[in-house]
């Protein structure tokens, strides 16, 4: 089966619907039950299956807030608690992805503040990172759990005090649609936890940050001419696939090589043929599939990336954020 999320907001899909493998909607089609003591949803985003255990980003700036859900046999996914949220974790705001390590800490990209949030459980986080503790120490202070910083620390409608500024490459990129007093623009995006490391898009550096994700220290980053305005990632069989959506286009970097220590350049995967990428996911077929967010469509590639793609999925009810391929079925 293939989960997708949506934009969502006043109009939209504010649920993950379910489509078989052959790109067919399902006839029980919302993922995610909804009314009742269920929590309202808006503007999902990411999220992260692992056994029976579903954690799903509730972006909305007003919520904020990572939802937990169980699969309970046939009747579902059913509504567990609230993971985390901006009203216990304040370096949670406007998120948009989120992984999990090998010990089951949480990490947490959120737009509205430009950080990393690491949780250690339900809204327990992390202490703040070793390495910023150490290059600031008091009486600066960050958000709870920030384990990679903004280069911004005070930015339109976060909390207060605000954190110190962490100049890039070592803090996070923002970019404004006018000046500081108005809207973010551009700031952080995925997420991805590999082998004691954290890969982070850096949308407006144009880079993959990669960070020691004990330390929150940077080691190296991926970043080219071919790379402009990173937005999701994806780890398949070690390869990493980054959605290039500045240039509409995907890029790729081997991680068998070893995390990035240095400035390294991505391989094209796909040149120009994805527009408005969003969401990535291989299929059980091995094909590579991409959401194109304007389009409102899911593409399908050869496993090289070779060729213009065909449409899988058209004529989506709302722009697509992320994809995954589920190899189960929901009765």
């Amino acid at each position: 089966m293939w989960y997708i999320s949506f934009h969502g907001g006043s109009g939209g899909v504010n649920n993950i619907l379910v489509y078989h493998d052959s790109g067919k909607p399902h006839s029980h089609p919302d993922l995610l039950p909804t009314g009742g003591s269920n929590p309202v949803l808006q503007e999902l985003r990411s999220f992260f299956i692992t056994g029976d255990l579903l954690y799903v980003v509730n972006a909305y700036k007003d919520y904020s807030q990572i939802l937990l859900y169980e699969e309970e046999g046939n009747s579902g996914y059913q509504f567990q608690e609230i993971y985390a949220s901006k009203d216990t974790v304040n370096s949670i705001l406007h998120p948009y992805d989120l992984t999990f390590d090998t010990q089951g800490m949480c990490y947490i990209s959120s737009q509205d503040t430009n950080v990393i949030t690491g949780l250690q459980g339900a809204n327990d986080p992390l202490e703040v990172a070793p390495y910023l503790q150490q290059q600031y120490p008091p009486p600066n202070e960050f958000f709870a759990g920030t384990i990679v910083a903004s280069s911004i620390g005070a930015l339109p409608n976060t909390p207060t005090p605000a954190p110190p500024n962490v100049p890039v490459p070592q803090g996070l990129g923002v970019s404004f649609t006018n000046n500081e007093d108005e809207k973010v623009s551009h700031s952080v995006r995925g997420v991805l936890f590999d082998n004691g490391y954290l890969y982070v898009a850096d949308e407006p550096s144009n880079s993959v940050k990669v960070y020691d994700s004990k330390t929150g220290k940077r080691y190296g980053q991926i970043m080219g001419d071919n790379l402009v305005n990173p937005v999701q990632l994806l780890l398949y069989e070690k390869v990493l696939y980054i959605g290039s959506s500045g240039n509409d286009s995907v890029v790729n970097y081997d991680l068998s090589q070893g995390h990035p220590t240095e400035i390294v350049t991505p391989q094209t995967f796909i040149d120009g043929e994805v527009k408005h990428v969003s969401g990535m996911a291989f299929g059980p077929d091995r094909y590579f599939y991409a959401a194109e967010r304007k389009a409102q469509k899911i593409k399908k590639f050869p496993p090289d990336g070779k060729g213009k793609g065909e449409d899988f999925i058209k004529d989506l009810p709302d722009n697509p954020e992320f994809i995954r391929y589920v190899p189960k079925s929901k009765d």
